[in-house]
């Protein structure tokens, strides 16, 4: 078989054709109406120009229709490039700078905070919905004009990039990691091999759309004709009412969206669900034992992975007990060695390395292993549990975020001589940002409050910190004077035990 993304919708379409493939509200598509409404956006394209191997960008808040776009991407052998909707318009000219995007697409709002960049784009701009702004194309009655066939063979190849998903380096400069249709095909299907007992419910997604995770668990339960239910909001209570409304046999989200759903005072039979799952780099073993006990008949995962890898290790059911704070064993085709601590993987999915970024590939991708920078030990019968990073890079909620990225936002914060970003261990986001900052003697340290209305704009608000410290003097080193984010981190983790 063709190891091409875009052959899951098309099986699904063919096989069945009526059955229902998405839900967002009220909001639904089955799989020929994904079909169709994926052909209308593949002559949208072609008219706006987009082609063979050209890359297309796209900001906006997810919904329904993204899907058409999505796969005319590919069926076009062009490459999908989402951007974080929370991203500033600073943040996405970064990106859209790096990229080099024939298009870029933004919902409304971002296309009007946008707008001042837009006289700078070299690419084009297009507008979801009806209403554009200067300089940009709207898409609704573009897509009205367009049949919903297409009339040529996909000139796609399963060795060419399919997408490009953005994460944070060690600078805060974005880092494309690109995905060929073989990698992201293998990924969907070794994924939707773990939980083909869940049935034809289909599965309630908390992943973000911007994420390889939220597109791979679309493409997972594609895979096997089933439905993926979206979520206008991960709030524990819209979750809660979307269990009623959708009764799904999977639910997979990271333990901060676990701790809202176990809090909701929303009734609903958790008897239904088939299999949960979850995972961050440490995750909890009690947070599962409560999670069992609100779903007692669920098939129950935990699972490790990264953009740059895919899902990489799982634990399964019984294990989860006896092994607490294991992230598992690598799964199906993949292979795992340490060195020197640190946890390296090989198998198919992984990427095929950072757009544009030979010395950064270089860094992480060796001889077909990936370093994960994850530290790691292993258990008599080689279960693998991460206890650290071997990097600066902090993991929170599922994000990469970049220190330095950090310090740089805050370095005209009024009366702050220094600050370091570091990542704290957190079993709720895996690590949590803290800012450390270097005060006189007798001065207050900064409101952590104050700190985060300075970010807002600059950065993400998933890169704002989540707790403040405050020392007298940063440890720095004596040659260069570069503050020793490792040594502070020991510092305050100490100072809080």
């Amino acid at each position: 078989m063709t190891q091409l993304t875009h052959t899951i919708l098309t099986i699904a379409r063919n096989t069945t054709p009526r059955a229902l493939a998405a839900t967002l509200g009220d909001d639904t598509l089955t799989f020929d109406e994904a079909w169709a409404l994926t052909a209308r956006y593949v002559n949208a394209l072609r008219r706006l120009g987009v082609r063979h191997g050209d890359r297309v960008a796209v900001q906006a808040e997810f919904r329904l229709e993204q899907i058409g776009l999505f796969f005319a991407t590919q069926y076009l052998g062009a490459v999908f490039a989402p951007l974080n909707p929370a991203f500033s318009p600073d943040e996405v000219e970064r990106a859209v700078a790096y990229l080099k995007p024939a298009l870029l697409v933004q919902d409304a709002a971002r296309a009007a905070a946008f707008a001042d960049s837009l006289p700078r784009l070299t690419c084009v701009h297009a507008t979801f919905g009806s209403d554009a702004v200067a300089g940009s194309t709207a898409l609704a009655p573009l897509l009205a004009a367009m049949a919903d066939s297409v009339d040529i063979d996909s000139p796609a190849h399963e060795d060419e990039p399919q997408a490009i998903y953005l994460t944070s380096g060690s600078t805060g400069q974005p880092k494309g990691v690109v995905l060929t249709h073989r990698a992201n095909w293998m990924r969907s299907h070794l994924g939707a091999s773990r939980f083909v007992s869940a049935g034809g419910r289909g599965e309630l997604l908390t992943f973000p759309m911007f994420h390889w995770a939220g597109w791979n668990y679309l493409l997972e339960n594609w895979a096997h004709k089933r439905a993926i239910h979206f979520v206008f909001t991960t709030s524990g209570d819209e979750i809660a009412r979307a269990i009623i409304r959708h009764d799904p046999a999977f639910l997979y989200a990271i333990p901060a969206i676990w701790e809202r759903i176990l809090a909701s005072k929303v009734p609903f039979d958790g008897t239904r669900l088939r299999s949960v799952g979850s995972g961050t780099s440490k995750f909890d073993p009690v947070l599962m034992e409560r999670i069992a006990g609100r779903f007692p008949r669920a098939y129950r995962g935990v699972f490790y992975g990264s953009t740059e890898f895919g899902g990489a290790c799982s634990l399964i059911e019984d294990e989860i007990a006896r092994r607490p704070g294991a992230v598992g064993l690598p799964s199906a085709g993949h292979e795992a060695r340490i060195v020197d601590g640190e946890l390296q993987l090989r198998g198919p999915t992984v990427m095929s390395g950072y757009f544009e970024l030979p010395e950064q590939t270089a860094e992480v991708l060796q001889d077909g292993w990936y370093r994960t920078g994850d530290l790691v030990e292993l258990d008599e019968d080689g279960f693998i549990s991460i206890t650290g990073r071997a990097r600066e890079v902090i993991r929170s909620g599922g994000e990469t975020i970049a220190p330095a990225e950090v310090e740089l936002a805050l370095r005209d914060f009024p009366g702050l001589r220094g600050v370091a970003i570091v990542g704290l261990d957190d079993p709720t986001w895996g690590e949590i940002v803290c800012a450390v900052a270097e005060i006189e003697a007798g001065a207050e340290c900064p409101q952590l409050d104050a700190i985060r209305a300075h970010l807002q704009g600059r950065v993400a608000a998933y890169k704002h910190p989540r707790r403040i410290v405050g020392l007298a003097e940063l440890p720095r080193t004596p040659a260069t004077g570069q503050i020793m984010r490792s040594r502070i981190k020991q510092i305050v983790q100490a100072a809080m035990a």
